[in-house]
């Protein structure tokens, strides 16, 4: 299978290109500037969604059997200080790319990667989250990812398109951004760990619970997606867990004494305290399931940060 992943030099997409690789499937990948690309088996081009003509040329060039579309502004205080630029990204983008693969007119799957943030401000009583649940997108990033959904559907069946939407919860892993609340964590305790931080971690709000997965399980819900999957999926582990739970276990990993401190500009009042998704359609349709615990995952996240911060 030629699979084309946008935004491939990314953390997620870095981790669906060795997994596609390894599931046997020819891989391209586009990244804004090629020096970003890390993986030597896939072949890159560059790419900015936001121009249409270079989504034509790159839908030609490639002829892909299925397109994952990751690329988009995600980080959620980024989409609020800039909606112009998130709007043509995350919608824009999208419509560029599925303009492209019509007007190529031959068969193509498209995974969209849309976010659980678009079920926005929800009550206790909506728990879990179904793929059914009404939209009620609450900030920037998650209304852009509504609005594409859309677009997703409005070329779902045309031109040979046939266009499946993954609603992915908080994912992590070794390599994510430490702008991301686990890998902050994870981050700040390895630099404690080498001496170059005092034994004090900043932290924001840590009551909120939330559906955290393994990015290498994400993955490879996109390529199940991909190959059989119709409609729209929740990717979650289908429980919540606390952000201060989060820190307690990454603290217990790193076997450092620390004192825990709240910042101002590290804390965010809560609009939901609890989210957790339900997984039925996923599992029971595609067979998937999970296979890393929340403590692997988060000993990957502080090992790769120990390494890190050593060089």
């Amino acid at each position: 299978m030629r699979a084309l992943i946008t935004g491939a030099c990314g953390f997620v997409g870095s981790y669906l290109v060795r997994h596609l690789v390894e599931a046997g499937d020819t891989v391209f990948g586009t990244c804004l500037r090629l020096q970003e690309s890390k993986n030597t088996e896939c072949e890159y081009h560059t790419l900015d969604i936001c121009d249409e003509a270079q989504c034509r040329a790159v839908i030609k060039t490639v002829q892909p059997d299925v397109i994952y579309h990751l690329a988009a502004i995600t980080f959620v205080p980024t989409a609020e200080q800039d909606f112009q630029a998130t709007l043509a990204t995350n919608v824009g983008g999208t419509y560029n790319l599925l303009r492209a693969c019509q007007e190529a007119r031959h068969k193509v799957r498209f995974v969209f990667v849309s976010s659980s943030e678009v079920y926005g401000r929800i009550v206790p009583k909506d728990l879990p989250l179904t793929e059914q649940q009404p939209l009620h997108p609450a900030n920037n990033y998650s209304l852009t990812k509504a609005m594409a959904e859309m677009v997703v559907q409005r070329y779902n069946g045309q031109a040979g398109i046939q266009s499946v939407i993954a609603r992915p919860f908080n994912h992590t892993g070794a390599g994510q951004e430490a702008q991301f609340v686990a890998s902050s964590f994870a981050k700040q305790l390895a630099q404690i760990a080498k001496g170059f931080l005092p034994p004090v971690i900043e932290v924001g709000n840590l009551e909120a619970k939330r559906d955290f997965s393994d990015v290498r399980d994400i993955v490879r819900a996109y390529r199940l997606i991909a190959d059989r999957g119709e409609g729209v999926y929740n990717l979650c582990s289908g429980h919540s867990v606390a952000i201060r739970t989060l820190l307690d276990t990454l603290i217990a990993i790193s076997g450092q004494q620390v004192s825990v401190q709240v910042v101002a500009e590290r804390y965010r009042p809560l609009d939901v305290p609890e989210i957790h998704g339900d997984t039925n359609r996923l599992r029971n349709e595609l067979g998937w399931v999970s296979r890393y615990s929340l403590e692997e995952t988060l000993e990957s996240l502080y090992t790769h940060w120990l390494e890190k911060v050593a060089r």
